[in-house]
């Protein structure tokens, strides 16, 4: 029989245990007379200013705390704040609708918290921020805008603004870039987005059965056309090429995770809502970005027998859908492009004014932009457009910022939109690599950037779509997310300052993966 030894003696706190470096100090603690004055004095200086802004205006300090939750919720829950986010800037027109003033910029208040929160966290966690994909070009095309409106010595308002309204989609794209994304994560957002196709699709059914009583009540004046005695689709929007362009986003998300992830008779059901209600919107914009977005992932992407079926069937289906859809496409393009259409004047006086204020441009808020359509751009005035149906002031301005390419060229000049254009097509090509060692979810993400970005590129040709809602959140947050998961593959683990999991479920404090 062995003998067995046993160390006897007193423990050794001093040493520390294996593979656990050096012992942790102690911290002191903080008497608790000096937190009750510190706490004091953080109550003093609220109070100091909120009862000053209450008199100059009582809805300040609401607003001030309510920014304030915002930016705790973004700061310890960026998941969940990035899908809030996401959420108001879709709805961001009903809700102007819904709330008056305090809604009217609610979308700008998101992506600025957004920005500042998952920034400063990245920075704390991490000591370094996620670049954006043709961020550089991107930064041209601001620099242009501003450096031509200080030339010009537009008003700071006017120009700050204008700029704001221009590079808002670019600030969310980076937002969610500083946010680490897992797949339970993507997973999440899955399930958001098949809660928001169900919620749509029963908005298209009331607005089919009651179409006189739904558009009454959610823009105030009758539906803006019929079809066949269809009525547009237009659903919680005011117009139906939001609803058509949201839906189509979504038909591009279904029709990616297909390919990308698993195909069923649910999701073939999800797809033929969304597009359906796409279709059902009669707008030619969605309809031929949704067939560019979907004819260029099938391309791509798509297995090699289903080529062979499309090359095999596609001239016979070319022959009784092309006569019809170039009829229906015909008029917009008359109306777009034609010259003495409105928009056709718009779009040609960009060229212009470009040249006018070459290289730079006529500056942010000054030219096709939202901005400039409110203050009514001296540079309209001088055109005539004042005189020109479409064109002119207030309500008679329909047309004024109906486009997207005539903003960029007009106010940022060729070196601006150059580029624009550049980082735009750096972006798309950051989409279309694979991440090492992408999961299908990853891939989803990739194929609905690479998806969303043909839709938005074939929209932007007759509509805003880079700087207004609903859509333009889904692109540059694609970016934004397959950025930020291509620099995690390679980073080392960070600190955690989430309470909880992604979006709030309980999970142990750990480093983020």
């Amino acid at each position: 029989m062995t003998a067995t030894t046993e160390r006897t003696g007193p423990a050794r706190p001093d040493r520390p245990r294996a593979g656990h470096g050096r012992p942790a100090r102690r911290r002191r603690a903080v008497p608790s007379w000096l937190g009750a004055l510190g706490w004091a004095a953080l109550g003093a200086i609220v109070v100091a200013v909120f009862i000053p802004t209450m008199v100059i205006e009582p809805m300040l300090p609401v607003l001030g705390a309510m920014g304030l939750a915002l930016l705790l919720v973004a700061a310890f829950l960026p998941r969940a704040f990035a899908l809030i986010a996401l959420a108001t800037i879709v709805l961001s027109v009903p809700l102007q609708g819904a709330l008056g003033p305090v809604g009217r910029n609610a979308d700008e208040l998101v992506v600025m918290v957004a920005l500042v929160a998952f920034t400063a966290r990245r920075f704390v966690t991490e000591r370094r921020i996620v670049g954006l994909p043709g961020w550089p070009w991107f930064a041209v095309f601001a620099v242009a805008g501003v450096a031509s409106s200080l030339l010009r010595e537009i008003p700071g308002e006017v120009w700050s603004e204008g700029l704001l309204l221009a590079v808002k989609g670019l600030l969310f794209a980076f937002a969610l870039a500083q946010v680490e994304w897992r797949d339970r994560d993507l997973r999440v957002l899955v399930r958001a987005g098949v809660v928001a196709i169900v919620l749509l699709a029963l908005t298209a059914v009331g607005n089919l059965v009651m179409p006189v009583q739904w558009a009454t009540t959610f823009t105030g004046r009758p539906p803006v056309d019929y079809y066949g005695g269809i009525p547009s689709l237009s659903g919680p929007f005011q117009h139906p090429a939001a609803f058509g362009r949201l839906a189509a986003v979504f038909a591009v998300a279904v029709f990616a995770y297909r390919y990308a992830v698993r195909s069923s008779a649910w999701n073939a059901v999800l797809l033929v809502l969304s597009a359906g209600m796409a279709l059902l919107t009669f707008r030619v914009k969605s309809l031929v970005g949704l067939i560019a977005a979907i004819g260029a992932l099938a391309l791509r992407f798509a297995r090699p027998n289903l080529i062979w079926v499309v090359l095999a069937f596609g001239p016979l289906l070319a022959l009784v859908l092309v006569p019809p859809l170039l009829e229906f496409v015909g008029a917009d393009v008359d109306l777009y492009l034609v010259e003495d259409s409105a928009r056709g004047t718009i779009t040609m006086g960009s060229l212009d004014v470009a040249a006018g204020y070459f290289p730079f441009g006529a500056g942010f808020g000054r030219y096709g932009s939202f901005t400039a359509s409110e203050v009514y751009s001296p540079e309209y005035v001088i055109r005539g457009f004042d005189h020109i149906y479409g064109l002119g002031r207030g309500a008679d301005g329909r047309f004024l910022n109906d486009t997207q390419w005539p903003a960029i060229i007009g106010e940022t000049g060729w070196v601006g939109t150059i580029g624009f254009a550049i980082g735009v097509a750096v972006a798309g090509w950051s989409l279309l690599r694979p991440v090492a060692g992408e999961s299908s979810l990853v891939r989803w993400v990739r194929l609905c950037g690479v998806g969303w970005l043909v839709l938005l590129i074939t929209e932007s040709i007759a509509a805003p779509v880079f700087g207004s809602a609903p859509a333009y959140p889904f692109v540059f947050g694609a970016v934004g997310v397959i950025a930020s998961i291509r620099r995690s593959k390679s980073a080392p683990a960070a600190i955690d300052l989430e309470p909880g999991s992604a979006f709030g479920q309980g999970r142990s404090p750990g480093p983020i993966a």
